[in-house]
């Protein structure tokens, strides 16, 4: 038997809700939609297309348009998905409950909550394509006026979890009772276990996620929460994927994802309902002034506008170096101003070029303040980068930054106290179906009523559906039967993660005491940049971290963990002497040197766009694709869960 519903609570009062409406200048009193009962999404043409035209796609009814809704009984709290609208440039803000599944019915009513930044109420306003609703539009007809809450995320029995683990993106054997995993990844065919060792899980699922990063676990809690039999599954032996916190540190710095910013709905309003206490920039203390080493020349923050090696000109020159990318690349952004997931329309298909010939061609910059732009760049080189990459991130960020001025008086980015890393495995433990852990999938088998996952351990999973949130580059290591599309065959091989890796280190001595200048360094040196975390109870220096990213980490590769670390280190010395005897080598991470990592965040070269940006979200059969790199409005940790998100409700479409 399904459990009974707890019983609704009234957040916001009914006039509440009204004036939040017409402050978004969508529903005035008076106007179609605004009865006593129920207001209408008076959406833009770019989130959902008027629903007297829309059809349903199972059952051909069409939506509702203009007339109040028939009465209804409560709906099954089971049968349940949360949808966002962005707060962005006029657009209004929404957390919409939707009823995709059997229990849904064209015109059913769905419910709302204004996003109130990071204040515990439960809480929206991050974006949605507008695929989510065009697979469901009766569904977005009609706003209650009446919120209702339900308890769906159940907290672990026991405290989170603060083991020490080791620094390898592997935790070290690290595991717990209910935590999933994810199948992220391959490795090659050969070598597979023999048959006789295959075992069939007991039971048939609904539903199989592989990967348990974010937009896993947040597809998975979602069906779950309607109802459906998830089991997730995990290559590595802990959870997270591209979120870590090096716990076993002082500090406990993050090795993965870091901030959250004011635009991460999804996440925040996941972290709020189970109970996470998150700490703003002030709390969070980090790294702190930099000091910059161009061409062996140190330089000193309040030096560099008046300095002979900064390239730029007129007011760009207060621009200092760690923020010339970011800055610089913004000038005049076709995508600012426009809703998130222009980047991908043809109207902006021109700028699909690289990113030098942008900056050059359209900006005007030079070669040493594009060589100065390209020490932090998230890709390999800005020679292979598309400019509509480059120009989507700092639209999000723009976004974000909205956001921020909206939310006056909330920290413009929050970490999760106790580290990142509580997060993910929260969101696990609420999970009804136990842990998989190193369940490394090798091959999805796609038999029309069911999809067999094989792990290789020579384990068998089966199920409905699959969502698989793979990183491509460990994708091209996985068998499909059938094969996949021509198309997604070739975006799999072709599209690539940028590069990375972090080297840690213990702090012994305070060595910019000695030299009287800012501990953390921002350079063109073989390392590029060196932070010094300030992490301590009252803001003392605990750890400290050598960032190396782009092209300058491929030479990385060719070294074994432990070279690395003394390589960085003996370069370290080299360009500031107070550095000797100061470091201690902890270990190092880097995502693209892991079977079941790929990279950092998915980068679009010239051209890719266009080919294939429209096309990452397409399921094949029952297999459905999630993953930041198939995000379209968000990037990062909140690009994560708007695509398990996104995936979610394609599975609940079809289950």
């Amino acid at each position: 038997m399904e459990p009974a519903a707890e019983p609704r609570r009234r957040l916001h009062h009914h006039h509440a809700h009204a004036q939040f409406l017409q402050q978004q200048r969508r529903v005035q009193p008076g106007q179609a939609g605004a009865d006593h009962d129920h207001f209408r999404i008076e959406a833009t043409p770019r989130l959902c297309a008027p629903q007297a035209t829309r059809q349903h796609p199972r059952t051909g009814q069409r939506g509702s348009t203009g007339q109040k809704p028939p009465a209804r009984s409560a709906p099954d709290p089971l049968r349940r998905c949360h949808v966002y609208c962005p707060g962005h440039l006029g657009i209004p803000v929404f957390r919409i409950l939707i009823l995709p599944t059997r229990t849904w019915s064209p015109g059913s009513p769905v419910e709302f909550a204004p996003w109130t930044g990071m204040n515990p109420t439960p809480a929206a306003g991050s974006a949605v394509h507008s695929e989510v609703f065009d697979r469901a539009p009766g569904a977005f007809s009609y706003i209650s006026r009446r919120i209702a809450l339900r308890r769906r995320w159940r907290m672990p029995e026991q405290a989170l979890p603060g083991k020490p683990r080791h620094l390898s993106m592997d935790a070290g054997g690290y595991s717990r009772r209910r935590f999933i995993g994810s199948g992220a990844g391959a490795l090659a065919l050969a070598g597979l276990p023999a048959a006789a060792r295959a075992v069939t899980n007991y039971k048939g699922h609904d539903v199989i996620v592989v990967g348990a990063g974010l937009s896993g676990l947040y597809a998975a809690c979602i069906l779950q929460e309607q109802g459906l039999d998830v089991l997730t599954l995990e290559g590595r032996n802990r959870i997270g994927g591209r979120v870590y916190t090096l716990m076993d540190v002082p500090g406990k710095p993050e090795a993965g994802g870091e901030w959250m910013g004011a635009n991460y709905a999804r996440m925040i309003d996941t972290a709020n309902r189970l109970g996470l206490e998150m700490l703003g920039p002030d709390e969070a203390s980090d790294i702190r002034e930099w000091c910059y080493r161009i061409r062996g020349e140190y330089i000193l923050a309040s030096d560099w506008e008046s300095h002979p090696l900064n390239p730029t000109e007129g007011d760009d020159r207060r621009i200092l170096p760690h923020r010339m990318l970011f800055e610089l690349s913004h000038k005049n952004n076709p995508l600012s101003g426009q809703p998130l997931d222009a980047w991908i329309t043809p109207e902006f298909a021109r700028f699909d070029i690289p990113q030098t010939h942008y900056l050059k061609e359209y900006l005007g910059f030079d070669d040493e303040t594009i060589r100065l732009m390209n020490v932090v760049i998230h890709t390999d080189h800005m020679d292979n980068t598309s400019a509509l990459h480059e120009m989507r991130r700092y639209a999000v960020g723009e976004f974000n930054a909205s956001r921020a001025l909206a939310m006056a008086g909330q920290p413009a980015w929050v970490q999760i106290k106790g580290g990142n890393s509580n997060l993910p495995e929260a969101m696990a433990a609420s999970l009804d179906n136990p842990v998989e852990l190193n369940k490394t999938v090798y091959a999805f088998e796609d038999k029309g009523n069911e999809v067999t996952v094989h792990c290789m351990d020579g384990t068998r999973y089966t199920a409905r559906q699959v969502i698989c949130s793979t990183p491509w580059p460990v994708l091209r290591k996985v068998k499909f039967t059938p094969r996949l599309p021509a198309r997604m065959e070739r975006a799999i091989d072709e599209i690539d993660y940028g590069t990375s890796i972090q080297v840690h280190f213990l702090l012994k001595k305070n060595f910019w005491e000695l030299d009287e200048m800012p501990g953390s360094m921002w350079t063109d040196e073989p390392f590029e940049r060196f932070g010094v975390h300030h992490r301590g109870p009252n803001g003392e220096a605990t750890s400290a971290v050598a960032f190396i990213n782009g092209n300058e980490a491929y030479k990385y590769d060719f070294m074994s963990d432990e070279q690395v670390s003394e390589y960085t280190m003996r370069e370290l010395e080299r360009v500031r002497p107070s550095l000797k005897g100061a470091l201690e080598p902890i270990g190092i991470q880097s995502c693209h040197r892991e079977v079941h990592g790929g990279g950092d965040w998915v980068f679009w070269r010239p051209g890719q766009v266009g080919q294939f940006a429209a096309h990452m979200r397409e399921a094949h059969g029952n297999i459905h694709f999630a993953g930041e790199h198939t995000a379209l409005m968000e990037r990062g940790m909140e690009g994560a869960f708007e695509s398990g998100e996104r995936a979610a409700v394609d599975a609940l479409l079809r289950s």
